[in-house]
């Protein structure tokens, strides 16, 4: 089933005029929400990637996750993850642990004190993003953009993904 819109080109070797503006626009407003909440977070509650982290861990089995898997579900590289999990072992927010059956990883487990930041910034978190994204759009853009990111990020049928839930 062709899935691109027939205005589109496919063969082309140059993006059109509509793809390069969207391309353009979508990373930039991408970046633009990341940076706005990041801003409102680091007033008062870390910064974004901090926040992101330790949403990972608190929401995996045991609050514990592999470098690796924590690194894949922040859409972060190892290396990055390390120092980021470095930084929030040093306030408290997480502990690492050598992986018991392979002694080359390491786990990252989510402390109590952890939780607690994380719910204490819950009400901030939440704010700051319906503040630059959700209260910006109508509920069925928000479902559109949705589906569409879904789509553009691997993770829905793009046959399904656009179309109105019965």
């Amino acid at each position: 089933m062709e899935t691109r819109p027939s205005s589109l080109p496919s063969a082309d070797a140059t993006l059109s005029v509509e793809e390069e503006d969207f391309l353009k626009t979508f990373l930039n407003a991408a970046i633009t929400v990341q940076r706005n909440i990041n801003a409102d977070l680091s007033e008062h509650h870390g910064n974004l990637i901090e926040y992101t982290t330790l949403r990972q861990l608190a929401g995996a089995p045991v609050r514990r996750m592999r470098i690796s898997e924590l690194a894949a579900a922040t859409h972060l590289s190892v290396s990055w993850t390390s120092r980021v999990v470095e930084r929030l072992a040093k306030r408290g927010l997480v502990r690492r642990e050598l992986v018991i059956d392979d002694r080359r990883g390491w786990n990252v487990i989510a402390t109590d004190t952890g939780i607690d930041w994380l719910t204490s910034g819950k009400q901030s978190y939440a704010s700051s993003v319906r503040r630059h994204t959700t209260s910006l759009l109508d509920p069925d853009t928000v479902r559109t953009v949705t589906a569409a990111a879904r789509v553009l990020a691997g993770l829905g049928d793009p046959a399904r993904a656009l179309s109105r839930p019965s």
